[in-house]
């Protein structure tokens, strides 16, 4: 091949890779979390487990306050 040929295909290569459009990840991080989880549960590490927030607290049925 010739040297101007040669010069055309490295440019029309860097073109290409210039002008690639990003398509972003495949999977979301959830997804991805979600995707890892069965596999870190059976290694013993939990992902999702109930969390109650700090300061929570349970709501007494008993109580016989009012806010009418």
């Amino acid at each position: 091949m010739n040297h101007n040929k040669l010069a055309q295909k490295r440019h029309s290569k860097a073109q290409k890779r210039k002008n690639k459009k990003y398509t972003g990840p495949k999977y979301s991080k959830l997804e991805q979390m979600v995707l890892w989880a069965p596999i870190l549960e059976r290694a013993g590490i939990q992902m999702f487990e109930e969390q109650q927030p700090e300061g929570f607290k349970e709501y007494d049925k008993e109580s016989n306050t009012s806010f009418v």
